[in-house]
């Protein structure tokens, strides 16, 4: 008998979620989302029926809340109260007992990675998941559903899934925010933004192959060049947010440089 899923949610972690668990064999039941039109698309690519509402939701093994951070507490109090149902939540920095008052058993599954609808995970397996549950039989349960689309999964607290989360809004969404910069830049002085890909490309790799990625830091902040740091925020006078965030970085990586 297969494991059964019902998604509350339809946006960028469903669409790449309900794939996975479809494709290692998990039923998919159920998927209600805000606009109903994205749950009827993504309900019919995977063999599901799209709801209205939560109070549609029917008994199933387990039921996703694939929602926004601020709204898990609001919609987990919306869900029918099935007694051996588990009910997660996929959130990184929000605590599991944020559904202790709505749910008789319920528990976390936080994917860390990075997810566009318009772009597929290549290998689910490969990016570590983290649960956490309200008990040691739902845990077991839980983990065991995880292991079903990932390699990598690992039991941890809410506080330390935080702090990964944290980490990972650094390696990422940062990440991805200093490299629109760079776009930017070459963008206003007529440079082809592709100039920069082998230089992205060398740095992650050393990056990830050091100790630690400090261990590679080059440039103007480690090598104290106050001096080409003036000139290129003087550079970037017409974007005093961007200049700002350059001023900060540098200030920061000169502050803490390895000694």
């Amino acid at each position: 008998m297969s494991v059964t899923i019902a998604f509350v949610g339809a946006g960028n972690i469903a669409a790449s979620t309900i794939p996975a668990f479809r494709s290692a064999g998990v039923e998919i039941t159920q998927i209600h989302s805000r606009t109903f039109e994205r749950a009827a698309v993504l309900a019919a690519e995977n063999g599901a029926k799209a709801i209205l509402s939560t109070a549609e939701l029917t008994a199933s093994d387990f039921i996703v809340l694939a929602v926004p951070d601020d709204a898990i507490e609001s919609v987990a109090a919306t869900i029918p109260k099935h007694n051996d149902c588990i009910v997660l939540h996929v959130s990184g920095s929000t605590g599991a007992n944020v559904l202790r008052p709505h749910c008789n058993r319920y528990g976390v599954l936080y994917p860390l990675q990075t997810f566009s609808a318009s772009k597929p995970v290549a290998d689910f397996r490969d990016i570590p998941v983290f649960v956490e549950a309200d008990s040691s039989e739902t845990l077991r349960e839980v983990k065991k559903l995880a292991e079903k689309i990932s390699d990598k999964v690992t039991v941890a607290t809410s506080e330390k899934r935080m702090a990964i989360h944290a980490a990972a809004v650094f390696a990422c969404n940062f990440l991805n925010l200093t490299l629109s910069c760079g776009f930017e830049i070459c963008r206003e002085f007529d440079a082809d933004p592709a100039i920069l890909e082998p230089l992205v490309r060398e740095t992650v790799r050393k990056a990830l192959a050091s100790g630690h990625p400090e261990e590679m830091q080059t440039g103007p902040a480690v090598r104290g060049d106050s001096v080409t740091i003036e000139k290129h925020i003087n550079l970037l006078r017409n974007s005093p947010d961007m200049a700002n965030l350059y001023a900060a970085m540098s200030d920061y990586i000169g502050k803490n440089k390895r000694k």
